[in-house]
């Protein structure tokens, strides 16, 4: 089928824009899942172990999609205009939008079994398959659906003015389909999934390293027993006991002034010890130097960011890696730092203090990458930041889980900290009173009553 490019279609024809769009991303979307079938029969006829790198930069990219197209349900304008001129659509409209949704879920349950295949192999090879055909095919069944009903009513029935407001409302969002910033995110998403694609499948056949996979989060890492410390004769405090296994996050709540980052910062080394332990693999860290505990692999994003704000982004992320020297494999992870966090390319020559809030976090994070972490300690990453730039900093906190780092959160808002954990501890007043895993805590009425508002 001929399109009309997007940048040449005129200007009154709002309608023709919006929809060659929407077709455009369609039609990438019917490629990746083509790729999908192709990976899949590699997977289960020809008992090839899954490329997890590919597969998570395919996830990325239907995440991507639907987060970035959309935001929210609540914010498809197409959606809500064509409800209102069509009711008898609505029903459809609305189970389409939940399907945004439940996508997003299903996407973080095929990680968890990707990541549980791949530990496993090939035992968890079925469970994997079995999920990822459902997906693929309730994805293929969205898309006819928007394409077989949805567009065809819309040009039916939508005006030139109906689409200019679609059009408008995405511009604001800075949406993918219609702003040029995220467009660019598309391109570099895509751009990664064909240079990873084998030869045999279309693709370049790029070698690449493959991507850590947790450990299975048995073997304790992190070992706190009886802490106990103060400031001055105000003990902070009170006979903490927490324990953190490999490949896990461990997620800490509660209220202002409850200990959190006192707890991080004796963690860290830069808080004495009144009495307890503290081990790390097995080694006593109350005889081991601050500096070397980042050696070690404790790392530590603090509360508020405390970027250096007189350097530039690049001499920030470097200053991460200080206890690694100047060499070509910290010249490779800056550049991975880049493509985690695309906005610090942009801003690479920038003083960091120049950033926003939501930036200056994102550099926090990524110097602390830069230090090559085995835990990493998150103290109150979403503090002060706008609802989407907290959804963008705990996704990249899920990307790091599913890489294999082990995370240590201490957060504020409860509920995504909890949703996110495999365990978690609430500390009220120095002392630990709740501990259980994510779902426990999220379930707990105390924890509910106390932390989550309901």
């Amino acid at each position: 089928m001929t399109q009309t490019p997007t940048n040449v279609a005129s200007e009154d024809s709002y309608s023709l824009q919006a929809i060659n769009t929407i077709v455009q991303e369609h039609q990438s979307l019917w490629r990746i899942l083509d790729l999908l079938d192709q990976l899949q029969h590699d997977m289960n006829i020809n008992e090839q172990q899954p490329d997890e790198t590919l597969f998570n930069n395919i996830f990325d990219y239907v995440q991507h999609f639907a987060r970035r197209v959309h935001s929210s349900p609540e914010e498809i304008v197409l959606y809500r205009v064509l409800g209102e001129k069509s009711p008898e659509t609505k029903p459809l409209l609305d189970k389409l939008a939940h399907g945004y949704v439940i996508g997003d879920q299903k996407l973080n349950e095929l990680r968890h079994l990707l990541m549980v295949c791949m530990e496993r192999w090939p035992d968890g090879r079925e469970d994997f398959s079995h999920a990822l055909a459902r997906f693929t095919e309730a994805l293929r069944k969205h898309i006819k659906k928007e394409e077989g009903v949805v567009i065809p009513r819309a040009r039916k029935l939508l005006s030139e003015d109906d689409w200019h407001l679609i059009i408008e409302s995405r511009d604001q969002a800075n949406d993918p389909l219609f702003g040029e910033r995220v467009r660019d995110e598309f391109r570099e998403l895509r751009h990664r999934i064909v240079s990873y694609t084998p030869e045999r499948l279309g693709g370049l056949g790029l070698r690449h390293a493959p991507r850590r996979t947790a450990q299975h989060a048995t073997e304790e890492m992190l070992t706190i027993k009886g802490l106990k410390t103060s400031y001055g004769q105000i003990e902070a405090l009170h006979g903490v006991d927490i324990r953190i296994n490999s490949g896990e996050i461990v997620s800490l709540v509660g209220a202002n002034g409850a200990g959190k980052s006192t707890l991080l910062m004796t963690i860290s080394g830069l808080q004495p010890t009144d009495s307890g332990s503290i081990t790390f693999e097995g080694k006593d860290l109350l005889k081991v130097s601050t500096d070397r505990r980042v050696a070690s692999g404790i790392v530590q994003v603090p509360e508020g960011r405390q970027v250096f704000k007189d350097l530039s982004v690049e001499d920030n992320l470097l200053l991460g890696a200080y206890t690694r020297g100047r060499s070509p494999e910290v010249e490779d992870d800056i550049e991975r730092m880049y493509e985690k966090f695309p906005i610090l390319r942009q801003k690479r020559r920038n003083l960091a203090g120049e950033l926003s809030g939501g930036q200056q976090q994102m550099l926090a994070m990524g110097r602390a990458l830069m230090a090559k972490p085995r835990l990493l300690l998150l103290d109150e990453p979403s503090m002060g930041l706008a609802p989407l730039i907290i959804e963008e900093i705990f996704n990249i906190v899920k990307e790091l889980k599913n890489e294999g780092m082990t995370i240590f959160l201490v957060e504020q808002n409860a509920s995504q900290a909890l949703a996110l954990a495999d365990r978690g501890y609430v500390l009220e007043t120095g002392r630990v009173v709740i501990e259980g895993s994510g779902r426990e805590l999220l379930s707990n009425e105390k924890v509910r009553e106390a932390y989550l508002g309901m």
